[in-house]
């Protein structure tokens, strides 16, 4: 039987998430990421994000730095991988492989995560980002290393 909707765990999880209830790891308020106010949807596999691009983290007028696209890209696969697992489980990120398409613009950019293929031990997923006028400007792809949550230290 496939499974479609979020865990017990997982759901605690993202109503704290999408609260403003859990602290953000400093690698995430550091750079600025704002999950509380980003996270439009979550489901079983798939996030839904829309960053209000404002020229802040450009490297030229409308060109967001690419280090940028990366680290917010990781926090959104990691919530992608994230909403796929089952209690007891957490996650790390192995492999995180970012292709910028075309520079990503000002304005609203909304950010699809989906989960391509789970394992028992090994996840894959991807991240789409597009402009408000639906162009494509970026896909990420990354690996992710499941474990058990008391190997990993989950978010409490």
């Amino acid at each position: 039987m496939t499974r479609t909707e979020l865990s017990a765990q997982q759901t605690a999880f993202f109503a704290r998430l999408r609260s403003g209830e859990w602290e953000l790891p400093p690698g995430i308020r550091n750079l600025g990421i704002r999950p509380q106010d980003w996270l439009k949807d979550v489901s079983y596999g798939r996030v839904l994000y829309q960053w209000p691009n404002d020229g802040s983290r450009d490297i030229q007028p409308d060109r967001v730095f690419g280090g940028w696209v990366a680290g917010l890209s990781d926090h959104i696969v990691s919530m992608t991988m994230a909403s796929a697992l089952e209690d007891g489980e957490w996650f790390t990120t192995m492999e995180l492989q970012t292709r910028i398409l075309r520079p990503v613009p000002n304005g609203l950019i909304t950010i699809e995560g989906r989960l391509v293929s789970r394992g028992k031990t090994t996840g894959l997923v991807e991240a789409d980002w597009y402009d408000d006028k639906r162009r494509h400007l970026a896909r990420i792809t990354a690996a992710k290393a499941i474990r058990a949550y008391s190997e990993l230290r989950g978010p409490a």
